[in-house]
């Protein structure tokens, strides 16, 4: 199932590094980032949907605090 996020990314290097955060979470079959239209679409399975934005989330915090992701 794909969800798609809104996000507050700044700068391509920003997007590049929440895209390979996302990527690197188990059960995420695909995510990618669109800086233009500030958007994270994530491919996974429903039921892990919310555990693994939650996931992202904690991550990013630790690699870049200034990404938001509004879920």
């Amino acid at each position: 199932m794909k969800k798609t996020y809104k996000i507050e990314v700044d700068c391509p290097t920003c997007a590049q590094k929440l895209e390979t955060c996302a990527n690197s979470i188990d059960g995420v079959e695909k995510a990618a980032v669109n800086l233009m239209t500030q958007k994270l679409a994530i491919n996974a399975e429903k039921e892990d949907q919310d555990r693994i934005i939650h996931e992202i989330a904690d991550k990013m915090k630790k690699i870049d605090d200034e990404v938001v992701i509004y879920f």
